[in-house]
């Protein structure tokens, strides 16, 4: 009988997906986490997706993607001070709804 083996181009990325650790810390953010620890790659642009008024509210739209495979991904992170340093530090730039830079809230 003949094996028919196909690869799932997916696995990559589904195999992030498994619970993670109790932690404290948002699923999204150890999930993103664990995608840079897989070899996954920030674009150079992250898109702030707003939905409160309170305190730092909002999201951020990050679009990841692995060199070594043809695969990209959207990821949803709540908006938290860990993500913030993060994405400072990947010198990420982050712009508002209409694509212009949000100088307001991205570089704090």
């Amino acid at each position: 009988m003949l094996m028919q083996t196909t690869f799932d181009a997916d696995h990559l990325w589904n195999k992030l997906q498994e619970p993670a650790r109790p932690a404290g810390k948002p699923a999204d953010y150890l999930l993103l986490l664990s995608a840079l620890d897989e070899g996954w790659k920030i674009l150079e642009t992250a898109r702030v997706i707003p939905f409160n008024n309170f305190g730092r509210g909002g999201a951020y739209m990050l679009t990841l993607f692995h060199p070594r495979r043809p695969l990209a991904r959207q990821l949803v992170v709540t908006r938290s001070p860990e993500v913030d340093l993060l994405l400072k530090d990947e010198d990420i730039t982050i712009v508002n709804r209409s694509g212009s830079p949000d100088f307001d809230e991205a570089r704090i």
